[in-house]
């Protein structure tokens, strides 16, 4: 496949697509129990097929596919030869649902006959619904919430193969679709590369390669698998510029260049959205689009001290650099203005952070989904943004109910999860994402009646509606939600060898090479595999902060970085010996017993003599607790990218915090304003950071020693989701290549000669952590890079090839100074 991958083309030689022919060229069928179309022909053109799956297709020719599930009582319209789905149930076609009208005439007509009852289940976005039962079927729990008119339905069930989550979908599809509400389950994901889906690269690994024609391909592969597991909007890409090494959500972003960002994102969801033909050719909107909902609006990336909005610690953005509208670049120059047909990406999520100023310049200190600056000032009057907003998961609930991420509104003596869902929509927010309880958005109009007047509450009502609605027309879920199970087996579970090739191709063009002293890293050919020492990877026990809060303990480990399949399609390996009973603790999860230093055998210089070089994968170095940047008595600590503790006492870390909650206790809600307020200081100045795997450095320095004991180049993976601190270990190896996000695998290519490197960095690499405290967190590329033995400063757009540093159209066009405005 080139660069003109289409959805289709993902069937072709496959058996999927010969079953498919037999369905009337549909991918979303089923397997017929009746091939005879002409005895099932109805009216004066449609035909209907039933299916193993309990439900029908029905062949329009040339216009809408449908299906449906006979047992839900939906009867069919024929109106001028064609079939429409009698969701009304009156016999009569209404505009909505009429295939021909456009989704903006059909989401305005259903909006206007829905109830207050069934809006408020359009608003709300269900929790993570993570498990599939045995049998597919609809739980009680999912049962309660689609009853109570919730539509969207984030499924987290990444870990279940693709079939199993096409199975539920569908019988999720069906019970709605017998209910007196019949409007379709729109089903999202979260990004979920490689996990029970063809592995395309990440975002981080997909701007390394600084070529969007590589990551619409991705945004169109990963529409592809999800669609077929029944799922029809994506949960980002996540867009913001990621202007703080420090950040945890890094390796999420297009990086820290607004630049490389927007183009980088544009792509991504022009490849999601958009529908192609079989030759290639964007025909917009269509039933192989996946929405986008960006995000998180208008910037997440700019915590204090690299700290992030899940947690309290993390939920101040600052603006120091004064750089806010540069954030807001690749989603208002990039996701609002796409090149493709469907125009603008669907849909938007809210960020979790209290946007902090003395003066309020960027509105009420609150969470952004409760922010009438940034929603109805910014998103909706300045930029025109017309589709769906959704805040980010659980604002909602109050602190202390699990996660809670409610940031300014905190104070429970004023505020409910009822009234912090009135004051988002009053913003113009239209879906509060993680909410399972349509009440609160009905307690939420009634405010807005008591405060509006009833008409005014009814008229944002509808518009919500009718921008979550959208989505649903755009990709054709009213008229076709179910999946062809068997399709789904074959082309998602067991996949197309050309699709999984392209995506390990477009991998290795996301891997940077930024050592390659002496040239050890060479062409090679694929009939001499290269013989490798792989160490193994120890880890000691640590104690790290849970994503929900709380401490908890990691036991030890000992393993081969990567998988022993993987290794040895690329290298001839050896490696170390781990004895057979182990001498640690016992794994309280597992019953056994964990691995000791002394349970390891490493090979010695002797051992690898005849090796062709020492591999090392290598993890980047790991805060204990990345989000809040807190030690387990509470005290703010400083985020590290580096190995060794780094205790923060230089002249350029802040002794004040720039942000904090009010220091009487009091929340931001209570004020105007934080000027004249005296704050908490959350300042981790003289403190040291908490690494949890600073023994990694520990066995990079002994490889490479050994190496050179035996006379032998010492080559490090780095498999990084941020930027990083080289310079505790550079100087002593020969070659460095970075995985960002992406694969390994990938690396390993290149190592064995299979492939040359080609990708460059998105980020800048600090030369040290003081350098790090110097940046502000809005700016990017303000930080003084590492300059290595052989001389190359590893900044943005860096990266060696066999011939030595990479200069040509990518690095002419992006290796300019950092936009920081928008454009007219």
């Amino acid at each position: 496949m080139g660069n003109n991958l289409t959805r289709r083309n993902f069937l072709a030689g496959s058996a999927a697509a010969a079953a498919l022919a037999g369905l009337a060229g549909c991918s979303t069928g089923g397997t017929a129990t009746s091939t005879d179309n002409a005895a099932n022909k109805k009216g004066n053109g449609y035909t209907e097929t039933a299916t193993d799956y309990g439900y029908t297709i029905v062949d329009n020719g040339d216009g809408k596919q449908l299906s449906y599930s006979p047992d839900s009582g939906l009867k069919l319209i024929e109106k001028d030869g064609y079939a429409f789905k009698d969701f009304e149930g009156t016999g009569e076609l209404v505009p909505y649902e009429d295939w021909r009208l456009s989704a903006e005439e059909r989401a305005e007509d259903l909006a206007g006959r829905l109830s207050i009852e069934q809006i408020a289940g359009l608003m709300c976005f269900s929790g993570h619904q993570s498990k599939v039962e045995d049998d597919s079927s609809v739980t009680d729990e999912q049962k309660q919430f689609l009853d109570g008119n919730v539509r969207a339905v984030l499924n987290a069930a990444s870990a279940y193969p693709a079939f199993k989550q096409a199975a539920w979908a569908n019988n999720m599809q069906a019970y709605v679709e017998a209910s007196e509400n019949k409007i379709p389950i729109n089903f999202s994901s979260d990004p979920r590369n490689g996990r029970n889906c063809v592995d395309w690269p990440g975002n981080l690994a997909l701007a390394a390669t600084f070529d969007p024609e590589v990551a619409k391909r991705a945004g169109a592969g990963i529409a592809h698998d999800l669609r077929r597991m029944g799922i029809s909007m994506f949960l980002g890409p996540q867009t913001d510029v990621a202007s703080d090494p420090r950040w945890t959500r890094f390796s999420g972003t297009f990086g820290e260049d607004p630049a490389l960002s927007r183009d980088t994102c544009k792509a991504f969801i022009d490849g999601m959205q958009s529908t192609t033909d079989d030759n290639g050719n964007d025909v917009g909107w269509g039933k192989d689009s996946v929405a986008a909902m960006v995000k998180h609006w208008p910037a997440e990336a700019p915590g204090e001290g690299g700290r992030e909005g899940h947690k309290d610690g993390g939920k101040f953005a600052i603006y120091p650099g004064k750089n806010f509208e540069a954030c807001m670049i690749p989603f208002v120059d990039g996701a609002f203005k796409l090149d493709g047909k469907t125009g603008t990406a669907s849909s938007v999520m809210t960020s979790y952070t209290i946007a902090f100023d003395q003066d309020n310049e960027y509105g009420e200190l609150v969470g952004s989904g409760f922010s009438k600056y940034k929603v109805t000032e910014l998103l909706r009057d300045r930029f025109g943004f017309a589709g769906s907003a959704c805040t980010d998961w659980a604002v909602l609930n109050d602190p202390g109910a699990g996660m809670a991420t409610c940031w300014g509104l905190e104070d429970t003596s004023v505020w409910t999860p009822a009234k912090r869902a009135s004051k988002s929509v009053s913003v113009g927010v239209d879906q509060m994402g993680g909410c399972n309880d349509p009440t609160l958005l009905v307690s939420a109009y009634n405010d807005m009646k008591e405060e509006l007047g009833e008409d005014k509450a009814n008229e944002n009502f509808k518009n919500s509606a009718k921008r979550l609605l959208l989505s649903y027309f755009n990709t054709g879920i009213f008229e076709d939600p179910y999946i062809d199970v068997d399709a789904t087996r074959s082309e998602v579970d067991k996949g197309d060898d050309a699709t999984k090739e392209e995506a390990l191709s477009d991998q290795v063009k996301g891997i940077v090479m930024l050592k390659n002293h002496g040239n050890v890293i060479k062409a090679g050919s694929e009939s001499a595999k290269p013989k490798v020492y792989v160490p193994m990877r120890f880890s000691k026990s640590y104690r790290a902060a849970g994503f929900m809060g709380g401490w908890s303990e990691t036991p030890s480990a000992c393993e081969l970085p990567l998988s022993d399949g993987t290794l040895k399609k690329y290298f001839d390996v050896v490696t170390d010996t781990l004895a057979d009973t182990l001498t640690g603790p016992v794994n309280e999860k597992t019953g056994n017993a964990t691995p000791t230093l002394d349970d390891l055998t490493r090979l010695t210089a002797s051992d690898i003599a005849d090796v062709d070089y020492v591999l090392v994968c290598a993890k980047a170095p790991s805060n204990a607790d990345p989000r809040s940047s807190q030690d387990e008595d509470g005290n703010y600590v400083p985020l590290s990218l580096q190995y060794r503790p780094y205790t923060a006492d230089s002249e350029y870390v802040r002794q004040t915090s720039i942000a904090g909650d009010p220091a009487d206790g009091s929340k931001w809600a209570e004020h105007e304003s934080a000027k004249g307020v005296e704050i908490e200081n959350r300042s981790y100045y003289g403190r040291t950071s908490n690494i949890t795997n600073e023994y990694q450095l520990d066995q990079i320095l002994e490889a490479a020693a050994l190496a050179k004991e035996a006379g032998k180049p010492c080559i490090v993976i780095l498999d990084i989701t941020q930027p990083m601190c080289v310079h505790e270990f550079e100087s002593e190896v020969d070659a460095i290549l970075v995985s960002m996000s992406g694969s390994t695998e990938a690396a390993c290519r290149i190592v064995a000669g299979l492939d040359e490197p080609s990708g460059l960095l998105p980020m800048q690499m600090p030369k040290d952590m003081v350098d790090v405290e110097k940046q502000l967190e809005d700016i990017s590329r303000d930080m003084e890079c590492y300059t290595d033995v052989d001389g190359n400063t590893y900044d943005f757009a860096f990266g060696l090839n066999y011939s030595g540093q990479i200069s040509d159209d990518r690095t002419k066009k992006y290796g300019v100074d950092p936009l920081t405005k928008l454009a007219d």
